[in-house]
């Protein structure tokens, strides 16, 4: 079984200087953290004696990430279903492929094979130690060209649906601020609720909304709810996550996203069909051009691991 080192997951979140931070973190949330709606607003003692800082913000997001989104290498096969108005229907088909490398950088692909019309199709996602974003296309019509692509608006439409491409890939840190606000209570669960505003003074992205408020479960910091906010703080997306479990360890995923759109009345839902955590099904060439176009087209190689499925094909 693999074993996330906090020195990758801090270079991920925060090139260069994190981590010490990560450490200190991992140590803080195992010995002290309650599951309980006061954890943010603990009362002094009557002994007076000292009580452990509550956790930030920031401190939430990357234990959240750290727990659930730094497993260096992940296959999926996902359906996408686009609902309109209407509730008329439209189906796509593809298959994700993402890799964290030793040194921080992070890589993922979008492989489209149905309906016809947009198989072949893929997006390729980068974002290096040191922060840079590289998003490319690369369509078959085009030949072996890769298209950079360098506009638009994060949070905006991906191929018709209510997610954008930031809305699949883990969380930037560097790009926003989070800011804790009160606890609630749904249900049976307590949950933290983090702000987070984009850092306009530190990044050229334009984003189809001012804010975000991220529901996290406070039993294993699975982020369930996120609020996308306007300008006057009016509600104009909502995505959630379902069919939430325990894969081993710390480590929970999800296997449905839903994404609502309060604007146009459209929906969209993510479903994760398969998932397979194994080198052999995410290799290091698949990301090279050179390559790119036959594994478009070709099903993922089969496994040389002998062991390389436990439950969902977890590690």
């Amino acid at each position: 079984m693999f074993t996330l080192d906090r020195a990758m997951a801090a270079w991920l979140l925060k090139p260069g200087h994190r981590a010490i931070y990560v450490i200190a973190l991992a140590v803080m949330v195992s010995c002290s953290i309650q599951t309980s709606v006061m954890a943010a607003e603990m009362p002094l003692t009557h002994n007076n004696q000292v009580q452990q800082p509550a956790l930030t913000g920031e401190d939430i997001i990357m234990e959240s990430l750290r727990r659930h989104e730094l497993y260096p290498y992940v296959y999926e096969e996902q359906s996408l279903i686009l609902m309109d108005a209407k509730q008329h229907r439209d189906v796509r088909r593809m298959k994700r492929y993402s890799r964290l490398e030793p040194g921080g950088t992070f890589k993922a692909m979008l492989t489209f094979t149905y309906p016809e019309s947009i198989a072949g199709a893929a997006l390729l996602f980068t974002r290096q130690q040191d922060g840079e974003r590289k998003k490319r296309f690369y369509l078959p019509a085009l030949g072996t060209h890769l298209i950079e692509y360098t506009g638009g608006v994060a949070g905006s439409q991906m191929l018709g649906s209510e997610f954008s491409l930031e809305d699949l890939m883990p969380e930037d840190m560097d790009a926003f601020e989070y800011h804790r606000m009160k606890d609630v209570i749904d249900g049976d669960n307590a949950y933290f609720v983090v702000q987070a505003i984009s850092k306009r003074d530190k990044t050229n992205v334009r984003r189809s909304y001012a804010e975000r408020k991220l529901l996290i479960r406070q039993d294993n910091f699975f982020v369930t709810h996120v609020d996308y906010l306007d300008q006057k703080g009016a509600l104009v997306k909502r995505q959630t996550r379902h069919d939430i479990h325990q894969v081993n360890g710390e480590m929970w995923r999800a296997d449905m996203m839903m994404a609502e759109n309060f604007l146009n009345h459209h929906r969209s839902i993510l479903k994760v069909d398969r998932r397979v955590y194994s080198s052999d099904y995410v290799p290091e060439f698949i990301f090279d051009i050179s390559s790119f176009v036959p594994a478009t087209s070709q099903p993922a190689a089969e496994s040389s691991d002998p062991n390389p499925e436990v439950a969902e094909e977890a590690p």
